[in-house]
């Protein structure tokens, strides 16, 4: 057996393999920012391909790749190096024109389903998540499955951003089930706290009470506070990613919105228990702006139970 030691320089210029004139972080990264601005300009010209989620997916990538501050944008010495070949950028513009014509045909009645829980509905999304499909060809696949494994944390949390980030589609297509598990689920715990109260089985289910009648519509599913959730958490964890243990911090973010389903279900049963014992017209006032200062107390209460939990083990 043979055991060599490697300084921490050569073992970078070992392992960030590179081609062209730029190392692989800086190549990740201006692809990264190439992408964020190649969908911008799509959703400018055509705007039936408008969607945040790859927007925000390619700046979270960005920054997130910015952010290793370890494989920083130094060149390395005796490296070959990445790089922007004149084809690969002209198949690139090339695929993303193709993109924007093909949007600019689609009939008017496609575009005015775009955004709708159909069949119609989920092709135009997939047309908008398509403009981030020309990134692919500015490397050949073997490169790609470098700059992959060098960033697949970074990978993944552009996935998960691009994918979660925006659950309103997702929440108004499982709502006629959801909202009646969370219409259910709301009424039993009520009855503990109120004798009286019926329940009334519909798209939005009602808890009828003797002193406040409560209706859950969708915009009640805890959405706001999913939200909320992602743009806190995002923001946590950008500032301390090179900190963060990325497996606990996925289990985290998920486990996250799992309590503020859990809380947002609480919540609404605090309306029906309150509702129903003479506070009515508070509840009727401030159930929607007491919403954001709940789910806001409710991520802190969250963050400082789980946060040192996250942190690696400082280096000494």
């Amino acid at each position: 057996m043979s055991l060599t030691l490697t300084s921490e320089r050569n073992f970078r210029s070992q392992t960030v393999f590179q081609q062209g004139n730029l190392t692989v972080p800086q190549f990740s990264f201006l692809a990264s920012l190439l992408t964020l601005g190649a969908c911008a300009a799509d959703q400018f010209v055509a705007p039936v391909l408008y969607s945040t989620s790859p927007l925000w997916a390619a700046a979270v990538c960005t920054a997130l790749v910015r952010r290793r501050g370890h494989t920083g944008f130094e060149r390395l010495e005796g490296a070959v190096d990445f790089g922007f070949s004149f084809e690969r950028i002209a198949l690139f513009v090339a695929a993303h024109a193709l993109l924007v014509s093909s949007a600019l045909l689609l009939p008017t009645k496609l575009e005015q389903l775009a955004g709708t829980v159909s069949s119609t509905g989920w092709i135009t999304a997939g047309l908008k998540l398509s403009v981030l499909m020309p990134t692919l060809l500015l490397l050949p696949r073997e490169r790609w499955s470098i700059v992959a494994r060098t960033y697949a944390t970074e990978s993944i949390a552009a996935l998960i951003v691009l994918f979660t980030f925006f659950p309103g589609r997702i929440l108004a297509t499982i709502w006629p089930w959801y909202g009646q598990v969370l219409g259910r689920l709301v009424f039993f715990l009520s009855a503990f706290f109120v004798h009286g109260i019926t329940y009334a089985a519909a798209l939005t289910p009602t808890i009828h009470g003797p002193g406040l009648d409560v209706t859950i519509l969708p915009g009640c599913s805890g959405i706001s506070g999913i939200e909320l959730f992602d743009y806190l958490f995002a923001f946590v964890a950008l500032l301390d990613w090179n900190r963060l243990r990325k497996g606990r911090l996925l289990l985290a973010y998920f486990g996250g919105i799992a309590v503020m389903l859990a809380g947002n279900g609480l919540r609404i049963v605090s309306f029906v228990v309150l509702g129903n014992h003479g506070f009515a017209e508070i509840v009727a006032r401030f159930h929607l702006t007491a919403g954001w200062i709940f789910f806001s107390v409710l991520f802190l209460v969250y963050l400082f139970l789980i946060y040192s939990k996250l942190l690696a083990p400082s280096k000494r």
